[in-house]
This record gives C-alpha cells, sequence and structure tokens, in this order.
C-alpha cells in the first residue's frame, strides 16, 4: 500500500511525502518526505516527532503521529467494523477516511478536486444521527473524515441561515467540515449536557474554549466549532464558504506517543515537560504556560480526571511558523459519573486520585509549571470567583431551551466541586 500525504496550506495542497510499504527489504512501511517539500522555501515539518530529513522514518516512528488522527476504542471500532476493516489496519482505515482530518492534513487526494461538495442535510438525517452509531459511521465514509478521540462524534458543516436558524450540510470528497458534533452513549445520556456546562464554566473561568451549542436531536448532542478551521475566506463551493485548515497535532503526537500510551507520564513528569515544551517552542511561552495552569486547575476543580496527553495541543499559525496552545477541548466532569475512575490522567504535584489533592500538591503543580505563587493566587481566584456563576448561568440558558434537567446537572457538578474549591481556597 503507498499513501501520498498532503497538506492544505493556505488554500492549496502540497504534497509532504508518501508512506509506502515497497522500498523497504521487510516489507514494513515507511513514512519519507517528499524531496521537492524538502526543498521548498519555509517548510515545516508535519510533527515535532517526525523532523524534516531525507531518510525515511520507520513505523515505529511515523506511526504515533498518524494512529493519532484517527479515532480510538469503540469509536475505532464502530468504524473499522462499518468500513468492513480490521480495526489495526491503521493505514487503509486513512486511506479511506482520511480527505478532512484534524489540522491541515489531506490523505490520498485524487478524488479531492473533482468531487468536493456540501450536500444539504435535513433535520430527519440529523435526527438519524442521535443513537445510531451505524448512521454516523456512515456519513463519516462518506465525508472521508477522520476525528481521533473516543466518543461517537461526525463532522459537519453548520451555516446561519437568513432568519438567524442553523443550516447543516454534509462534506464530501474532501470539502472541510467547521463543526463537530458529538453524541452521548445510550447508558450517558446526558453526557452532552455535562460538557456543554463544563464549557461554559470553563469560558467563565478564563480558559480558551471553542463555542459550543447543544441541539436537540430526540436526545441532547453537542455542535463545537472547529479552532482548526478559519473563517472566513474566499473560496466557495456551493455557495458555502470554505473554511481553511489550520494545522495542528496533540501531545501524544508531539512527542510520539502512541495513541493508548495517552496516560503516561513524561519525565521527569509531565507537567513539566509540557512546560519545558511550551518554554521552547512557543511563540507566547509565558502565555501558554498561564493558559495550561489555568485549564489544569480548572480539570481538577470541575472533576476532568480524563486530563491526558491527547487532550492538550498545539495549534500552528496559518503560515505554519509558529505553534501555540490550542483551546481546551474534551473539558468534561468524570466525577459527576461515579463508575468513572477518579485517578486522574495527569498528576497534580505528588498526586494521582482526585481527592487526595491538597494545598501543597497544588504549589507543586505551580512550581513545575514555572509559575509564581502571585500567578497562582491569581488563576486560583479566578476560579473561585467565577466557576460556580458560570455554571449556574449556563444551567439557566439551557433551561430556557427546553433542556429542563440542566440546573439539577449543574447542582451535582456544583455540589462534587466543594471540596476541590476549598483546597483552592486555602492557597
Amino acid at each position: 500500500m503507498s499513501l501520498e500525504v498532503y497538506r492544505d496550506i493556505q488554500g492549496r495542497l502540497v504534497k509532504v511525502g508518501v508512506i509506502d510499504d515497497t522500498d523497504s527489504a521487510n516489507r514494513e512501511p515507511t513514512f519519507r518526505y517528499d524531496v521537492s517539500f524538502l526543498s521548498s522555501p519555509d517548510v515545516t515539518a508535519l510533527s515535532f516527532s517526525l523532523p524534516l530529513r531525507s531518510l525515511a522514518f520507520s513505523e515505529e516512528e511515523f506511526k504515533p503521529y498518524f494512529k493519532g488522527l484517527l479515532p480510538e476504542g469503540a469509536a475505532l471500532g464502530n468504524l473499522a467494523m462499518t468500513l468492513g476493516i480490521s480495526d489495526d489496519d491503521y493505514l487503509e482505515l486513512l486511506a479511506r477516511c482520511g480527505l478532512d482530518c484534524i489540522g491541515d492534513v489531506v490523505i490520498n487526494v485524487q478524488t479531492y478536486q473533482e468531487k468536493r461538495a456540501y450536500r444539504k442535510f435535513s433535520e430527519d438525517e440529523m435526527g438519524a444521527l442521535a443513537g445510531h452509531p451505524l448512521a454516523r459511521d456512515r456519513l463519516t465514509e462518506g465525508s472521508r473524515l477522520s476525528l481521533a478521540g473516543t466518543q461517537n462524534k461526525c463532522g459537519l458543516y453548520c451555516a446561519q441561515s437568513v432568519g438567524g436558524a442553523r443550516e447543516w450540510y454534509q462534506p464530501l470528497g474532501g470539502a472541510p467540515s467547521n463543526c463537530i458534533v458529538k453524541f452521548a452513549h445510550a447508558e450517558l445520556s446526558d453526557l452532552m449536557l455535562v460538557e456543554q456546562l463544563c464549557l461554559a464554566c470553563a469560558r467563565a473561568c478564563g480558559i480558551d474554549v471553542p463555542p459550543s451549542c447543544l441541539i436537540d436531536l430526540g436526545a441532547p448532542a453537542i455542535c463545537i466549532e472547529r479552532y482548526d478551521r478559519i473563517m472566513p475566506t474566499e473560496e466557495q463551493l456551493d455557495g458555502l464558504i470554505v473554511p481553511a485548515r489550520q494545522h495542528q497535532e496533540d501531545f501524544t503526537q508531539v512527542f510520539g506517543i502512541m495513541p493508548s500510551a495517552k496516560y503516561k507520564e513524561l519525565e521527569p513528569d509531565t507537567v513539566s515537560a509540557l512546560s519545558l515544551f511550551l518554554r521552547k517552542y512557543s511563540a507566547r511561552p509565558a502565555r501558554d504556560i498561564e493558559s495550561l495552569a489555568r485549564i489544569t486547575l480548572f480539570n481538577y476543580l470541575i472533576g476532568n480526571c480524563d486530563n491526558h496527553l491527547k487532550n492538550l495541543s498545539v495549534l500552528y499559525s496559518p503560515d505554519n511558523k509558529a505553534v501555540s496552545l490550542a483551546p481546551a477541548y474534551d473539558v468534561v466532569s468524570t466525577t459527576f459519573y461515579t463508575r468513572f475512575s477518579r485517578k486522574m490522567g495527569m498528576k497534580l504535584g505528588h498526586s494521582s486520585v482526585i481527592d487526595e489533592v491538597c494545598t501543597d500538591d497544588i504549589r507543586l503543580h505551580a512550581k513545575r509549571l514555572g509559575i509564581g505563587q502571585k500567578a497562582l493566587k491569581s488563576i486560583s481566584c479566578d476560579l473561585l470567583d467565577n466557576a460556580v456563576k458560570g455554571l449556574s448561568d449556563e444551567a439557566s440558558n439551557l433551561n430556557k431551551q427546553g433542556f429542563e434537567v440542566a440546573p439539577h446537572i449543574a447542582d451535582d457538578i456544583e455540589e462534587g466541586m466543594t471540596s476541590r474549591l476549598a483546597v483552592l481556597a486555602s492557597l
């Protein structure tokens, strides 16, 4: 198999390299940058884990990045089953679903230019997506779209009509989506309500999160704008403005770690490693480290124990010459559900279990990040002053939209935060 890898750089498809299993004596695939790409002016690497070089990368070297473009867990299994592909065959999955990936990567572009389109998506079709994984996977196949993560989701194009109502379109043939619609598992029917409350709470606490809203498809679904898409642009397709792709990669891809190892503790510790990376490579290191501190402390406060390396990313500038910490995403209070582990994906100080975190752990966390006590106090005060009100305000807003259970969920999340608010207040 041979997969051509492109990037959509400022509206222009540029061939980056090829994944190939024909130039290796043992038939294991390799990835090699294209010679003309390497000689291009201002060329930048596809990933920090795949630095520019003429020598081919082994599968062990390139697999973490490309496997990181695909879904995980049950979402991957369902998609693979729908396509009739083994869930281990990540290259075939990318070949089938790689025309609209996270970031600006486009894989196998043969049908890209000729067949791009936006097809109007009816309300009945939208409704059919809720609670029907097969329908979502078929949509993903039709859109040739690959989204990382474990949750049920699909990429769509959302436009506002003249009257302000949302109009939905299915991207075809590699046309870029501009939003991600996520659906709850049947046994976690209120998960999207929890996520919307947490995102609004994070925003109230000064955290950069993408715009989002709930939509009622019989069951609540959440629509989140893609921060790796830039609007507006001058290009139009089927009467719609085509968003520009913006490159990004999560921290498993940055460090060359397989998605299955996303909970791995980095050396000397994860927080120090992330802080060191931002100091070395970020275009705005001080701001990004403060943002990382705010995100990690908010995750603690809201009870998000799924705070692993794939839920933090870097976003490239439109010209790909600089990187910065991406907006926060997948911000969910996992402690709201008693069935989920209370072991955190990322340690706070010496503690791995959220209920064991104390003020000394928070101070050590700040030290590892490289922020002073004054900055730590300022962030903590922001969280203390705004978190509860942010939850309450969004619950009231959702209640007015017809999601009547939202205030009760917000109350439960707030109750679970009580002991953690006390820890932050004692700093």
